[in-house]
This record gives C-alpha cells, sequence and structure tokens, in this order.
C-alpha cells in the first residue's frame, strides 16, 4: 500500500516580471549635461598632454564651468513666471552659487553669491566672459553682479 500525504505539494510561484528588471534612476540628466559634468571631473581629459599649457587648460576648465553654469540657469529664467528669480546652482569644485534675477528695462539683472571662496574668486575672474554667455542664452543684455558671502 502507498502512503498519500494529506497535505498539498507546493508548487513554485510564478515569477513577477517586474522583480527581474533592475530599479530605474528617477532622475534622468539630459545626455549634454551629463557629458559636460563628465568632461569638467575628468582629470585625463583631452588636451592634458604634451604640448598644452596650463593657461590653456583653465580657459578650456573655464568655458566649461561657464557653459554648465549657462546651462542651469537659462532655462531657468526662460521658464520661470515669478520674479525675481530665486535659484541655487551647483559647478563642480566650485560648489554651490545662489542666484537671484531680474528683468529690467529689457536688461538682465543677475546677481550671484558664491558659498565657496574659491567660487566666488573664480567668478570674479570670469565675470565679463559669463555676463556675455549668459547674454547669448536670453537674448538680451546681462549685468551680472557678485555678491562677497563670508563664510559662517
Amino acid at each position: 500500500m502507498t502512503q498519500v500525504q494529506a497535505s498539498k505539494p507546493e508548487r513554485p510561484r510564478p515569477r513577477d516580471p517586474r522583480a527581474e528588471q533592475e530599479p530605474q534612476p528617477s532622475g534622468v540628466v539630459p545626455w549634454e549635461q551629463g557629458r559636460l559634468f563628465a568632461q569638467l571631473l575628468d582629470s585625463d581629459g583631452e588636451g592634458a598632454g604634451y604640448g598644452t599649457s596650463a593657461t590653456a587648460a583653465g580657459v578650456a576648465g573655464d568655458s566649461l564651468m561657464i557653459e554648465a553654469m549657462t546651462a542651469q540657469l537659462a532655462p531657468r529664467i526662460h521658464g520661470s513666471a515669478q520674479w525675481p528669480l530665486q535659484a541655487v546652482l551647483y559647478l563642480p569644485r566650485l560648489g554651490r552659487i545662489s542666484a537671484s534675477v531680474r528683468r529690467e528695462q529689457g536688461l538682465w539683472n543677475i546677481e550671484l553669491a558664491a558659498e565657496q571662496e574659491l567660487a566666488a574668486r573664480w567668478l570674479g575672474g570670469v565675470r565679463e566672459r559669463c555676463e556675455e554667455r549668459l547674454a547669448d542664452a536670453l537674448g538680451a543684455p546681462v549685468a551680472l553682479h557678485l555678491v562677497h558671502v563670508g563664510a559662517a
């Protein structure tokens, strides 16, 4: 005589197809900005080898940082409905920069306040280039004002 178990045999549960997928990041960075930040953080970037000077590398780095700042600020200005616009920008190696933007008689007044001394010095050195790049992106003249923020 063969014995039969009183309980039912367990069957494997069907797999949930969602459980096999890897979690997707919720915040998506546009490809161009991701590439720009990768270039900023890459210390072995193109042009860093033979035949380049520290000044040329610095100018290229400054241009990338100015472009990164413009890429963060210009879309916020174009999309804002409330004035003055208050925004916080982040630049790799320089930290956060607070921006206050007002539109006055066909001119954009932009006030920048860096949290770190290094960023404040950098902004002082590239102020005119920042004004030009922002004016190109916004399609109107820009007056850029730098505010010194002391360490707390």
